[in-house]
């Protein structure tokens, strides 16, 4: 009887061992809520984050209520897409950037350009890339790089609860 619990209890501790740490999907996930950030040269911004699709996508609504545009976060295997659907072009287009392999739970996420849909031309503006770092559970930053003509501006935004 007392092997019994014995092999019962280390059974315990070593699912609890092997429990994993949030992915960096879920830290996206944990984001879910209210932010502001200040632009240099556009103002306060806010943003929206949620869980949608039973949890298996992420939506963020970025910019003030007038002018705004959306984001959608999945994942693909190991790695994780984002769909931006962008406000920088009068009549819109559709980005998708990727991140390489993730394992473990990351402090800072990578995206980078995979394609476009309603992009006039490759020097037409786009973002071309997106840096997320978690600070803490209430503050976090984003980092968006927009390209037009050979020329990288970054959008830079420290968000707050």
């Amino acid at each position: 009887m007392r092997k019994l619990a014995a092999l019962l209890l280390f059974g315990c501790f070593a699912d609890l061992a092997g429990a994993q740490a949030p992915d960096a999907f879920d830290h996206l996930r944990s984001l879910a809520g209210e932010w502001h950030a200040d632009l240099p040269g556009f103002g306060a911004m806010t943003t929206l984050i949620r869980a949608i699709s039973n949890g298996k996508a992420v939506e963020e609504t970025l910019g003030t209520t007038s002018d705004n545009e959306t984001s959608i976060y999945t994942r693909d295997g190991g790695k994780l897409l984002v769909t931006h659907f962008c406000a920088l072009t009068p009549d819109g287009h559709i980005t998708r950037l990727a991140t390489g392999p993730l394992t473990g739970s990351p402090k800072q996420i990578e995206f980078t350009f995979v394609g476009a849909s309603n992009l006039h031309g490759p020097t037409a503006p786009h973002m071309r890339q997106l840096v997320i770092e978690f600070t803490d559970a209430d503050h976090f930053t984003e980092k968006w790089t927009k390209t037009e003509a050979g020329k990288d501006t970054i959008f830079e935004m420290h968000f707050h609860r």
